[in-house]
């Protein structure tokens, strides 16, 4: 079991690995390899502790939770792209992805990943028009998540409850997207969502377009919603056409 990292002092952590890092390199040139390994591994514990305290900072009432403190962070950075390796360095875990898939599932927060968006950035490739807001959610990487808004969602505990029977029940991915829409109208959908309903296939965002070609209103801000953050869709629940 990997171990968690501990909080404290942000600012007696920061010293002690100061002392730490100023033998480091005497203990590198003369130790044996066991002392050398061990030196790293004492850095490596003090620099995780001084991050996840850093975390902690954010949410003192809930310290000791490396979920906690990757909300927390991520609230702090909302609407801003995070790499992995500062959830890692602020959760002082090494299962925080499945803290995220907690925090979406379980809890509601609407935060997306760099798949998602990659998927979305695949298919609007061929798209003339561009604007700042699309740039800055396609330059995401696969690693990096996004909180799209610093709320939570209640009725997304229900949906991602109903996206396993959904998505198996489908005949396609279209179908699939389709059928979760419906049970959500008016509501707000991110792209995470879809992506999940559809098996994480990377054509979710054409079986959108699709729908949108066919009549069906689903709204965001590539197809002109500019009231809507990126990342998120509201489907509406009468045909067009």
């Amino acid at each position: 079991m990997a171990r968690r990292s501990q909080t404290g002092n942000p600012e007696v952590l920061r010293l002690k690995l100061v002392d730490l890092l100023h033998d480091l390199p005497e203990r590198l040139r003369s130790g044996t390899i066991g002392e050398q390994v061990s030196s790293l591994v004492e850095v490596n514990l003090h620099l995780r502790a001084l991050g996840a305290s850093i975390g902690a900072s954010l949410s003192p009432e809930s310290a000791g939770s490396g979920r906690a403190r990757l909300l927390a962070y991520l609230r702090h950075q909302v609407g801003q792209i995070v790499h992995t390796d500062e959830l890692l360095i602020v959760a002082g875990i090494g299962d925080y992805p499945r803290r995220i898939r907690e925090l979406r599932a379980d809890h509601g927060w609407p935060i997306i990943s760099g798949l998602a968006v990659r998927d979305i950035r695949a298919d609007a490739a061929a798209a003339e028009k561009r604007n700042r807001g699309i740039e800055q959610v396609s330059k995401m990487a696969a690693e990096e998540y996004l909180l799209i808004e610093d709320t939570c969602d209640f009725d997304a505990i229900g949906r991602w409850e109903q996206a396993v029977t959904i998505r198996d029940q489908s005949a396609d991915v279209k179908s699939a997207v389709l059928a979760y829409l419906k049970r959500a109208p008016g509501k707000r959908i991110t792209a995470e969502e879809l992506r999940y309903v559809a098996g994480n296939s990377s054509t979710w965002p054409a079986a959108v377009r699709e729908l949108r070609h066919e009549g069906w209103s689903i709204a965001s801000k590539d197809a002109g919603s500019n009231d809507l953050p990126w990342g998120l869709y509201v489907f509406g629940p009468e045909k067009c056409g």
